[in-house]
């Protein structure tokens, strides 16, 4: 079954209708009565894939100047460690 809900009433109520497209239905998205946008719910288990990481967190080392309170390496190491 296919709802259609404009931007305005879905911004409004947002939360339905991401309830209802997890429970299988279709959402079209309307604007000014075009279709500008589609909610698809997902079957299964839809956790998004966990990639590896691209550059070594010891590169963000020598950016510096954020201000950071804890050191940033040991954080991101905590949490890699931690998946």
């Amino acid at each position: 079954m296919t709802i259609t809900v404009n931007t305005a009433t879905l911004k409004q109520q947002l939360s339905h209708y991401l309830g209802l497209a997890s429970q299988g239905r279709n959402v079209l998205i309307t604007s000014h009565k075009r279709i500008v946008a589609r909610l698809l719910g997902e079957d299964g288990d839809s956790r998004l894939p966990l990639r590896e990481p691209t550059v070594p967190a010891s590169a963000v080392a020598d950016i510096g100047g954020f201000g950071f309170k804890h050191d940033p390496l040991a954080e991101i190491a905590k949490e890699r460690s931690a998946r």
